[in-house]
């Protein structure tokens, strides 16, 4: 059974490695500077965590894994919808889908910003590319499945269909990187959905 002490030592070794990543990013934040505001000694963090990319790991993880499936059951939820259906909504349904998507990473702020701004040199660091890499292979999918002529017309490439959606997500977080407010956000995110969905509809519907 945990102990009391055990959970408090670990509550400030979280804490203050987390304001230490957030400060100085993963490649620069010090074991020991971590340790020595957490008041602890280094034995202590090694009871916990190996080395400091397992505590930013321990950090990051339940909300990255937590976003990435969210949006994946959104992937896969409108893939299974009839042919039909996906053609008359694919618009409404991505702009709803996408609020879900940025009041998440709201509610997980502190985490999305070592995400996205201090895990250079950490296994996180393609943490976008993942996303993108879904959202790539659901729009083959999608076209596929909706036999739409965007790529056998030559309108779009995989290739391209990968940049559009590199542009896109990194554009989505920068409302992390730039520290919006919520409602600051969510204005932003609508005014960028709109810029992409007029392409989208360009490509698909020429």
């Amino acid at each position: 059974m945990v102990s009391t002490d055990d959970l408090n030592t670990l509550q400030k070794i979280m804490t203050e490695g987390k304001k230490v990543f957030l400060e100085k990013g993963f490649k620069d934040a010090s074991l020991r500077n971590i340790v020595k505001r957490a008041g602890v000694t280094t034995g202590a963090f090694y009871g916990y965590y190996p080395d400091k990319e397992a505590l930013f790991e321990a950090l990051v993880s339940p909300a990255a894994d937590g976003l990435r499936e969210l949006f994946l059951s959104t992937q896969k939820n409108f893939d299974e919808l009839p042919e039909n259906i996906k053609k008359a909504n694919v618009y409404d349904y991505t702009t709803e889908e996408l609020k879900k998507f940025i009041t998440y990473i709201y509610d997980h702020f502190d985490e999305f910003k070592l995400l996205i701004t201090c895990a250079d040199g950490t296994a996180f660091s393609d943490f976008i590319h993942d996303l993108v890499e879904i959202e790539v292979e659901y729009t083959l999918k999608f076209i596929e499945s909706t036999g739409n002529d965007v790529l056998t017309s030559g309108r779009a490439t995989p290739e391209l269909l990968h940049i559009i959606a590199s542009a896109f997500f990194s554009a989505v977080f920068e409302v992390v990187k730039h520290d919006m407010t919520k409602e600051a956000a969510d204005s932003y995110i609508d005014s960028l959905k709109q810029f992409f969905t007029a392409g989208w509809k360009r490509f698909l519907n020429p």
